[in-house]
């Protein structure tokens, strides 16, 4: 997948602006005929909200729907003006000049699309953006693998890469972490090595494109370390009357449910997983190949980091703790 698919792909949330608001105490609410509008207490232009808006407003501000429609227009101004002024700073998401929902202020940069796929390929030259998801609350997930590669045992590749969550909106603080595609199937995992090194970001000015090119070029050179770990894992045996506890509790953890977990424990009958490696690797499976959802995808492949975490591993594994 290359650039033009990526901004394809995004386009959903690339034509979203958002408007940062802070309090002024003769901002107000108003419902005019047919339409509810913001006036800024600063005399700009009023600013009309969508239906989807008129609902995100009231959801902002804690007012439930079954009371919105029992309100009259003007109390239901006068109502949301007060509960809104309780709000210190807020952006509003724009879209066609109309507001469509209300976030909280994070306090973070805009990260547009183009610069940060400039800055990725400034790092990471040829890469080649392996899966890219559209995720709740405005925000992407990219999958980035480049040329370099490494063998954890004879026949089984995986190519080094970055995991990258952001959002072009300042929604949320943009995350890195580790990424690997197991060529043998391509299935990719992400890595506890550099996530809490990397789930930081944000700041003014320069500093976090700096932070920004930073993390992703240590994610992309960190394969080496990631590669020693799934070594170990190898050498981890399971004996086969835990396989099946384990696997039950990677599957709590991971989220997956339903025929979902079915086909997985299909998938381990048909090739047992005789240590930590072949059963994070079955996991890793569920997420390229069965699961659809882009938030499901990111609880997989979250609950497949934590156990191959060396440091927290323990605490997800049931042959650790009976061994304690």
């Amino acid at each position: 997948m290359n650039r033009t698919d990526v901004l394809e792909r995004l386009e959903p949330i690339c034509h979203t602006t958002a408007r940062q608001v802070e309090h002024n105490p003769r901002t107000r609410v108003l419902v005019e005929p047919g339409r509810v509008i913001m006036r800024p207490g600063n005399g700009g232009h009023s600013i009309p909200f969508s239906e989807n808006g008129t609902k995100a407003l009231a959801k902002f501000v804690g007012l439930p729907q079954k009371l919105c429609n029992e309100l009259s227009p003007e109390l239901f101004g006068r109502v949301t003006t007060e509960l809104l002024s309780r709000k210190e700073r807020y952006n509003l998401l724009l879209d066609n000049g109309q507001v469509e929902n209300l976030v909280d202020y994070r306090g973070i940069r805009n990260l547009p699309v183009e610069r940060v796929l400039s800055a990725i390929e400034h790092v990471v030259p040829n890469c080649d953006y392996h899966r890219v998801s559209v995720l709740e609350q405005y925000s992407a997930s990219l999958e980035i693998v480049g040329p370099r590669q490494e063998s954890v045992r004879r026949g089984d590749i995986v190519q080094a890469g970055a995991l990258v969550n952001f959002s072009p909106i300042n929604i949320i603080k943009p995350l890195v972490q580790s990424y690997v595609l197991r060529l043998t199937c391509t299935n990719g995992a992400t890595s506890k090595l550099v996530l809490a090194e990397f789930a930081g970001g944000g700041g003014e000015g320069d500093d976090v494109w700096q932070w920004f090119r930073q993390s992703v070029r240590a994610a992309y050179q960190s394969i080496g370390d990631i590669v020693n770990r799934y070594r170990q894992m190898i050498q981890e045996r399971i004996p086969p009357e835990q396989r099946a506890g384990i696997l039950e509790e990677l599957l709590h953890r991971a989220g997956i449910t339903g025929k979902e977990a079915e086909a997985v424990r299909a998938q381990a009958i048909q090739e047992a997983p005789r240590n930590t490696y072949d059963m994070m690797n079955l996991i890793t499976w569920a997420s390229s190949h069965i699961i659809r959802s882009p938030e499901r995808i990111q609880r997989t492949l979250n609950a497949s980091a934590t156990f191959t975490s060396e440091s927290q591993h323990a605490t997800i594994c049931p042959l650790c703790r009976t061994r304690r």
